[in-house]
């Protein structure tokens, strides 16, 4: 041992540098494998990083577009729209809806909230805003082509208010954009107290009824319902249909529906008194007065 020193050989180096432990007899190494953590550490720095950076670039936009709304050169002077579905006029509900969003910035929340406001009208089937640099705001609407309106008529004829049938439920429309419709459209008149019930519940069975009769009418090719003038419904309580009237000025003649009936069996009944009008060549109308038939499911009836 005393030779192996004086040789230069350094045993209690050499043991430290060895030193084993035992654990139940069993002699073990303990080895700590630092090479995983220098491989995973400088991942999750970078992938720390490029959210720290994300973060970062997404705060300095979302700042960027905040800080737009507030210079003028992007404030809203003007709004083009483009009307498709037979109207060539802005309806007027649309027009004050427009000019709320004039003198607002174009990087804003306005032209998101002026879709969702003209969405909302019952007259807009489809609608779509754009912004256009550096202050317009483009508009095309496409207006819908209701069947029927429905009006709410006192019994001196005042005109209450208008409304569409539109999901099943009436919405009242502007009177000046009711007649950008002119006569294309059917009016069934009722009166306020059933109009009320109509609003406030929806639409039931018998105004069902009444306003399919009245779509299935038709129009002549001039865009007008032929024969028929005024149509209104008198509800029964308690009963499935009341009393349609509708008023057949060509034939100086009204025509009370008492029951539902078919729309050919409807236009069988028009038939049938437009034969007998022109077959009366000597009718004296200012004698006899407007004529009047019952129409029910099997039967036309002519009181006179």
């Amino acid at each position: 041992m005393d030779n192996a020193y004086s040789h230069g050989f350094d045993y209690d180096a050499y043991r430290s540098s060895h030193r084993t432990f035992k654990t139940d007899g069993y002699p073990f190494e303990l080895v700590v494998d630092s090479s995983r953590d220098s491989e995973e550490r400088p991942g999750r720095t970078r992938l720390q990083r490029s959210l720290v950076v994300l973060v970062v670039l997404g705060i300095v936009v979302a700042l960027g577009w905040y800080s737009l709304r507030f210079i003028p050169l992007f404030d809203i002077e003007r709004v083009s729209f483009t009307v498709t579905g037979g109207f060539v006029t802005v309806p007027l509900k649309a027009g004050e809806l427009a000019n709320k969003t004039v003198g607002t910035s174009l990087m804003s929340g306005s032209p998101a909230a002026l879709e969702r406001a003209l969405a909302a009208l019952p007259i807009v089937r489809e609608v779509r805003v754009r912004r256009s640099l550096f202050s317009t705001l483009d508009v095309h609407l496409h207006i819908a082509s209701p069947s029927v309106f429905i009006a709410m008529v006192t019994p001196d004829d005042t005109i209450g208010s208008i409304h569409m049938v539109r999901d099943g439920s009436l919405r009242e429309i502007d009177f000046q954009d009711f007649k950008l419709f002119g006569n294309n459209t059917f009016v069934i008149e009722v009166s306020p107290q059933y109009g009320s019930h109509l609003v406030k519940y929806g639409i039931d069975q018998a105004m069902e009824n009444v306003v399919s009769l009245a779509s299935d009418m038709g129009m002549d090719e001039d865009g007008r319902y032929r024969i028929v003038g005024r149509i209104r419904y008198e509800e029964n309580l308690g009963k499935a249909f009341g009393n349609m009237v509708m008023d057949l000025p060509a034939y100086n003649s009204k025509l009370y529906i008492r029951e539902p009936v078919s729309e050919s069996r409807l236009h069988d009944a028009v038939r049938l008194i437009r034969l007998e009008h022109e077959l009366d060549t000597t009718r004296n109308i200012a004698l006899i007065g407007q004529l009047r038939y019952d129409l029910y499911a099997q039967s036309l009836v002519s009181r006179q």
